[in-house]
């Protein structure tokens, strides 16, 4: 069921919608109108422009972070890779299908539930996102989405911030190959994953994924997610193998930023080396 809230920015509010609702007020002279929306499908429009279609996948990126590690979330992250490798290739009209799909079984329809804050200080308004599904800030006609618990400030008269940019891996290098030796129970470590600061950001949210589940066709295994304050995650000791691993940047004023570019290690036991004596020495 959708629901809408729209904001003026001289006014601050709480509403919790759970039924249709549209919350209207004109902006004073030169103040940014912002909307918050959740709804059922991603924004479209007719004519599956690159932007709309970027949109829809941004919306769904958004959906999936929230979602819980399940065959549905599982099933949107195909369908939200085909969408990426049809925007990659221009074709948005196929891009959008295919993200309104992963938003779709993300967002199974439902009675919208969902609270967001204003708060104006002055000439600035900050949105607050508290519960429910992802939404849609809005602002002189940028968008910024948000998970539960993010926020956006809008200084009076602009625009929404741009997001922070995507954190850079640094250690290890891609495709490092680990060899180390087990501990009791079988297991390989310690690795320490680290990243370049970001402007403005104020937490780095680090997810890992093992691969070799996905490259033998078994059921994927569960990502490993942490929020960190500093710039480097400590992994527990894993199972040998070969892993993927992307961080996002948080800032309070700027949102999210797009995860970084994948970075993949591979963690192998250290061989046992064995001396044997022989009549004419020692032999390894």
């Amino acid at each position: 069921m959708k629901a809408a809230l729209w904001l003026s920015a001289w006014m601050g509010l709480t509403v919790v919608p759970s039924a249709p609702a549209v919350v209207e007020r004109g902006p004073s002279e030169g103040s940014p109108l912002l909307a918050a929306t959740t709804s059922a499908s991603p924004p479209k429009s007719p004519g599956a422009e690159p932007q709309t279609a970027r949109k829809a996948m941004e919306m769904s990126r958004a959906a999936l972070k929230a979602a819980p590690d399940d065959a549905r979330r599982r099933e949107a992250e195909v369908r939200l890779k085909d969408a990426e490798a049809h925007f990659r290739e221009a074709r948005y009209a196929d891009a959008l299908h295919k993200a309104d799909e992963a938003w779709a079984l993300l967002n199974p329809p439902q009675p919208s539930n969902f609270t967001v804050e204003v708060d104006h200080d002055g000439g600035t308004t900050t949105v607050t996102h508290r519960q429910g599904p992802p939404v849609t800030v809005e602002a002189q006609h940028a968008t910024r989405i948000l998970a539960r618990g993010e926020s956006v400030r809008v200084q009076q008269g602009t625009v929404l911030p741009e997001p922070p940019t995507a954190p850079q891996p640094l250690q290890p290098t891609d495709k490092f190959r680990f060899t180390l030796k087990p501990t009791a129970a079988g297991l390989l470590g310690p690795v320490t994953l680290t990243w370049a600061s970001v402007e403005g950001a104020t937490r780095y949210e680090v997810e890992v994924v093992p691969e070799a589940a996905a490259e033998a066709g078994a059921e994927p295994a569960a990502p490993m997610r942490a929020v960190m304050g500093a710039r480097q995650w400590a992994l527990p000791a894993l199972p040998a193998g070969r892993y993927r691993w992307t961080v996002t940047a948080v800032s309070p004023d700027q949102g999210r930023s797009v995860p970084s570019a994948p970075r993949r290690f591979e963690l192998a036991a250290d061989a046992l080396e064995l001396n044997v004596k022989v009549k004419d020495g020692w032999q390894k």
